[in-house]
């Protein structure tokens, strides 16, 4: 029986692409339809989550945080054939879109899922990144009205960064809960879905990217595409609770 469910932050609780888009606007001069920067923003995330997942996991290939916009640039760049990428571009761009991510809200329709949720079930946050900037991401989110910080355990407080499994395992001891009573929700195949099943967690997979499975023996065992089917899951899977 699910006791509890644990969420990642980024990306899966609120909108990235209108920061993107203001950036991508404001840094490049190109012309580019809503429907191809749906795709070009789409792609950049891909290639984020499968650059931080492999420098999370290689203790060799350290990259920082310009380094992994850089080449999620250059990769998008190439991808659809535009033109005009310089490192200094691309510093800029990053500037600029960590700017106007002050302003994230939630995603339409997740308040009154946590306001039923906090009733049903232990409520947690698994995310990477400093407790500086994930905690101020939290209570710009208001998450806080949910979410106590002793459900919160950042990559700073383990120590570690997703994929360790070990960040799974140090909420099962929070929670005084065993895996399989235990549901984790994340964008990232490879820093949550990936972890949490190994940890033997139920996963629920906020796929917007249309991203693809690379392991066919770890499979999520829930795939949602937009913040509605979110929803709608997770109130019926509360719905099921006495």
């Amino acid at each position: 029986m699910i006791k509890a469910i644990v969420f990642d932050v980024d990306d899966t609780l609120y909108d990235q692409q209108q920061p993107f888009e203001r950036a991508f606007r404001r840094l490049f001069e190109l012309t580019v339809s809503a429907d191809e920067m749906d795709q070009i923003f789409s792609n950049y995330i891909r290639q984020e989550q499968l650059v931080v997942a492999k420098s999370n996991s290689d203790s060799d290939m350290k990259l920082s945080r310009a380094e992994i916009n850089f080449h999620c640039l250059h990769h998008t760049f190439k991808k659809f054939g535009l033109p005009g990428l310089t490192q200094s571009a691309a510093a800029d761009f990053l500037s600029a879109f960590e700017e106007f991510s002050n302003g994230i809200q939630l995603f339409d329709g997740l308040t009154t899922m946590f306001n039923t949720l906090v009733t049903k079930f232990k409520l947690g946050i698994i995310t990477n990144g400093s407790n500086e900037i994930q905690l101020a991401k939290i209570m710009k989110l208001k998450l806080h009205h949910w979410f106590t910080r002793e459900q919160i355990i950042t990559s700073e407080d383990a120590k570690a960064k997703k994929p360790d499994p070990m960040i799974f395992t140090l909420m099962n001891r929070k929670f005084n809960l065993r895996g399989n009573e235990m549901i984790y929700v994340g964008s990232s195949y490879f820093d949550d879905i990936v972890p949490a099943k190994k940890a033997g967690w139920q996963t629920v997979w906020y796929n917007n990217h249309n991203s693809t499975i690379s392991d066919p023996n770890i499979i999520p065992d829930q795939t949602v595409r937009n913040p509605a089917e979110l929803r709608d899951l997770l109130l019926d899977l509360a719905a099921q609770v006495d």
